[in-house]
């Protein structure tokens, strides 16, 4: 069973706006279409199993502590999963259909329940982000599934902040802004940092894309190795391009072409994909060079290369470390260089 189809499409937009940088960026096709629902007629709670009803309710009040979750009823399905959802729209549960097993869970909580160690975790981060910018949620989300287990602060204009449940360490944190003035309740990207954007995208592009979209994104993930980096996008969302906020210099771009259509690989099928190396160590390097030149004025010569399925890692002592994808046809299409040491930024 492909565990990335179980996701209802309400808890999937969820989890993808919060943990990606990049909200302009449309959510992957084949999530909205794996978690479709089944042609068949919707069941009621009392239809089905109640010792499953009651596992799905233990499941969300696990997650909600001294919040009392009651279920309503099924609001949604796909050909694995029921959806139930419980009253006070206090979240969702996901079952599968044959075996009754909990696939994932979230409760959604006013931020008056959150405990007070989180909430000030999550404030003091997006005010170390910007300090000029308040803060307040909107909701707070509890998120229980096979990837992830944690908390997620969503607040107006953009703002969120991730915590895992287990460590309570942010994992991601991220604040919206302006490329262009329209909303006047969210600034606008320092112009320095948005003509380097503008310089990068027209370089990544060939020319072909010289339009940002209106909103970029600061954030950071430890997760992710970054400390603090502006995310920005082309209007057609083709390309995405990371500048650094304490070096303005570019730390990653990506040409989200490149895996459209044909060249489109499920994340569970990776390592099936790619499961041979698809360069040599020379032939890897001489493929990616020309882009680290144009884009990073950075040269693989004498750098070691190792290789995890899609994912090409070039090092040398001394200088930053490269990491770069492939698609099925062996382009290079995303590029990120970090440090030798520390977070990137």
């Amino acid at each position: 069973m492909k565990k990335q189809t179980l996701l209802a499409v309400s808890m999937m937009a969820l989890l993808l706006s919060a943990a990606s940088p990049f909200t302009s960026m449309p959510a992957p096709a084949y999530a909205a279409q794996q978690a479709s629902p089944a042609e068949e007629q919707m069941k009621t709670l009392a239809q089905l199993d109640q010792k499953v009803v009651e596992e799905a309710r233990q499941a969300m009040q696990k997650l909600a502590g001294n919040v009392k979750i009651e279920l309503q009823e099924i609001t949604g399905a796909n050909n694995e999963c029921w959806v139930i959802s419980a009253k006070d729209h206090r979240g969702e549960v996901l079952v599968t259909k044959k075996e009754g097993k909990v696939v994932s869970a979230n409760v959604t909580f006013q931020p008056g329940e959150v405990p007070a160690q989180l909430m000030q975790t999550a404030t003091s981060t997006l005010q170390s982000m910007d300090s000029k910018r308040a803060v307040a949620f909107d909701i707070v989300q509890r998120n229980s599934w096979e990837k992830e287990n944690s908390w997620i602060f969503v607040g107006r204009d953009g703002k969120s902040v991730t915590i895992d449940a287990a460590t309570e360490k942010v994992k991601h944190a991220k604040l919206e802004y302006e490329t262009i003035n329209v909303d006047p309740n969210v600034p606008e990207v320092d112009s320095k940092i948005a003509d380097a954007a503008k310089k990068a995208l027209k370089t990544l592009s060939n020319g072909s894309a010289s339009e940002l979209s209106p909103r970029a994104t600061l954030y950071k993930s430890p997760e992710m190795h970054r400390d603090q980096v502006w995310g920005f996008m082309d209007k057609e969302a083709n390309y995405r391009i990371e500048i650094g906020a304490k070096t303005g210099k570019v730390v990653a771009v990506s040409n989200t072409k490149e895996i459209g259509g044909g060249n489109f690989v499920l994340p569970e099928d990776v390592p099936t994909v790619f499961a041979k190396p698809f360069y040599t160590k020379e032939k890897a390097i001489a493929a990616a060079n020309p882009m680290l030149k144009k884009m990073f004025h950075l040269d693989l010569t004498g750098y070691t290369v190792t290789t995890k399925y899609n994912e090409y890692t070039f090092a040398k002592k001394g200088k930053p470390t490269v990491t770069a994808l492939i698609n099925k046809k062996g382009v290079f299409y995303d590029y990120t260089v970090a440090p030798e040491n520390g977070l990137i930024n």
